[in-house]
């Protein structure tokens, strides 16, 4: 029997526990649920809550406000792109790269960005961390925030394995479904930027490190020139998105 509900654990044959909740962190029925969301007191990976500012969302938003119709609502694709790119290189501060913001809290295995329109999924954005006492941090820190008038809401996600979590047929673009997909339609990030942005990451700890190592000598009166020479090495870099 034990062997049996471990089998079907977070699958539709489970009738107890919610396999959305299970595979993706969100839930179109949210509490209204019929089936149990097993809500993690630790997990590798932090969810981010409606942080992204889908272009599709916002100007319905931006039509409902004007008293248009959301139907007649049309998007620049290559604007959106634009945006969502300059999305990802920015958090908090102009000067702050978002990846690089996480990646503080140590080595990001994954950072995935939903193009989903659904109420319960839009604008998330999934963070992976190599353990989980990084992505502790990182929620501890983050929650509570602010990115663009916006305070975050940021929770632990059972999401740890994304290709059950992905929709395969977004990804071969020939999902039926649209942006209401029950399943993650990640946007797609350029390569060269995700290089750069893990560039940038790792040149941030190694100066943390180097900050860490000079204030540990001087505590212990081998600061002096040393420092000095180090503190010249470790100016900052600027992040280019292309």
């Amino acid at each position: 029997m034990a062997k049996h509900l471990a089998r079907i654990h977070g699958t539709e044959e489970d009738k107890v526990n919610c396999p959305f909740y299970f595979k993706i962190g969100a839930c179109r029925h949210a509490d209204r649920c019929s089936r149990i969301h097993h809500r993690p007191a630790f997990s590798q990976t932090i969810l981010i809550k409606h942080v992204y500012r889908h272009p599709v969302r916002e100007a319905e938003l931006k039509a409902a406000s004007e008293g248009r119709s959301a139907d007649a609502v049309e998007v620049d694709e290559e604007e959106a792109r634009e945006d969502f790119l300059v999305f990802f290189e920015q958090i908090q501060q102009p000067i702050r790269d978002f990846y690089v913001e996480l990646s503080k809290f140590g080595r990001l295995e994954a950072l995935h960005v939903c193009d989903n329109l659904g109420d319960h999924m839009v604008g998330h954005v999934y963070a992976k961390f190599s353990d989980e006492e990084e992505a502790a941090d990182a929620l501890n820190i983050m929650h509570g925030r602010y990115y663009l008038g916006r305070r975050l809401e940021v929770e632990f996600s059972p999401v740890t394995d994304f290709r059950e979590a992905r929709c395969r047929d977004f990804d071969e673009d020939t999902c039926r479904r649209g942006g209401f997909c029950n399943f993650m339609h990640v946007k797609p990030v350029p390569m060269c930027l995700i290089r750069d942005m893990e560039e940038d990451a790792e040149e941030d700890r190694r100066r943390e490190r180097r900050e860490r190592e000079r204030k540990r000598r001087e505590r212990d009166g081998g600061g002096g020139e040393g420092g000095r020479k180090r503190r010249s090495r470790s100016r900052s870099r600027s992040w280019s998105g292309s």
